[in-house]
């Protein structure tokens, strides 16, 4: 009896949904292939990262409520090839041992489910001369950041045509790249409850509709405000309102007595229930929510993105025309009046444009490139690599001080 596949997926819970496409990735895998995989999603940041980079996931939402459009700054500093190489390069002493301990683990083929994680995992692959199969998987809908784009990966999968473009101009061979959709879980593939059902079994009304309100995984952007703007706006619907991991606001949720029948959710697995039962979402526009949504033929109002990283996003579904921009809570209730008043026209007419643009079976298809990759790339056994000395002292000194640092030496001989 041939062993399991035994394929890692590395991610990291810093939002852009990469738990989530990770998670969709693995179940996919053993819905289509059985005890002949064996899938295991591996937090790396948690289990290996050295102190302080171990800190990347708990202050991340910080870093995106605090840093406004200085995020998107950073952000586009940084996409591009040339400097995010030396970004990896400059943390290379630090993350070192982790990255080595991380490649050493007894698996079959490596999953970059992470942008941080693919240029440091190639480079210790060859530090020990033993390269595994190794496969990118882009968490992001449309962007791609040059962070993801080592050439030296096997095989890259994007989400849509757009990200194939970022990812030739970064410089990934086109041969590599291949579009699967975003992986979302393989509950999206089943077929659409209808909203009255979908209710019942929640506990709701069946017949009343029900708007979704979200905020992401970790409960960003002003969703108390939003919240609080659609519950006393005087509409005939239900709330449903999921905090994610904003405790905080979950506990004021949930102690505010609402005019109109309120659910508030914490970090819940029930979104592809929640959304069946749901005439409306409005949320931020995060890359997992807006492929579930679209999976779900569900109107969107997006309330926000994160600039740079998400902005594509925004307009990926607005030219869908499945979702509208409306980020102030008062515009956002306007919007939703307009599209509850016309007797479910304009909802019909965006449900449809939705299901247009979904890929539902997207965790499938790449479950399916994923295990043909770690099946049929041979693993690579050669002599470990030795960094080069020039590489290490421009690693550490950067180009400009290893020219400076040559000038010296030799100034100081001829002094001799």
């Amino acid at each position: 009896m041939n062993k399991p596949l035994r394929i890692m997926l590395l991610m990291a819970k810093t939002g852009g949904g990469h738990g989530a496409v990770a998670d969709a990735i693995a179940q996919a895998l053993k819905q289509l292939y059985g005890n002949a995989v064996e899938p295991q999603v591996v937090d790396a940041l948690r289990d290996f990262a050295p102190f302080p980079f171990v800190l990347i996931e708990t202050t991340y939402p910080l870093q995106v409520k605090l840093g406004g459009d200085g995020y998107g700054v950073a952000w586009r500093a940084l996409n591009d090839a040339v400097r995010a190489k030396r970004l990896m390069k400059s943390t290379w002493p630090f993350v070192r041992s982790a990255v080595l301990d991380i490649v050493a683990q007894p698996v079959d083929a490596i999953v970059a489910v992470h942008p941080l994680f693919v240029y440091p995992c190639l480079w210790a692959m060859k530090r020990t001369g033993r390269r595994l199969p190794f496969i990118t998987m882009v968490s992001d809908l449309i962007v791609v950041h040059a962070l993801w784009c080592d050439p030296e990966t096997d095989s890259m999968l994007v989400p849509t045509g757009t990200s194939q473009s970022y990812a030739l101009q970064h410089g990934v061979p086109a041969q590599k790249i291949r579009v699967t959709g975003l992986p979302i879980r393989p509950q999206f593939a089943e077929p659409i409850e209808p909203r009255p059902a979908a209710r019942a079994r929640l506990g709701l009304q069946p017949d009343k509709r029900s708007v979704l309100l979200m905020g992401g995984g970790d409960g960003l952007g002003s969703l108390g405000e939003i919240v609080r703007a659609v519950g006393h706006a005087g509409l005939d619907v239900q709330m449903l309102v999921v905090a994610g991991r904003n405790e905080k606001l979950r506990r004021q949720l949930a102690d505010t007595e609402w005019p109109i029948p309120a659910r508030i959710y914490g970090f819940t697995q029930e979104i592809p229930a929640l959304m069946n039962a749901a005439d409306v979402l409005i949320s931020k526009a995060g890359p997992t929510t807006v492929a579930e949504a679209l999976a779900r033929e569900l109107p969107t109002i997006l309330s926000g993105f994160i600039p740079t990283q998400e902005e594509e996003n925004v307009t990926y579904m607005v030219d869908a025309g499945a979702g509208v921009l409306a980020e102030q809570p008062r515009r956002i209730v306007e919007v939703l009046r307009s599209w509850l008043s016309d007797d479910g026209q304009i909802l019909t007419r965006m449900s449809t444009a939705a299901r247009a643009a979904a890929r539902p079976r997207a965790a499938f298809d790449a479950a399916e490139a994923i295990y043909t990759t770690s099946r049929d790339t041979p693993v690579i056994v050669q002599p470990p690599r030795r960094e080069p000395l020039l590489a290490a002292l421009e690693r550490f000194l950067g180009a400009d001080g290893v020219v400076d640092y040559l000038r010296e030496g030799v100034h100081n001989r001829r002094r001799r």
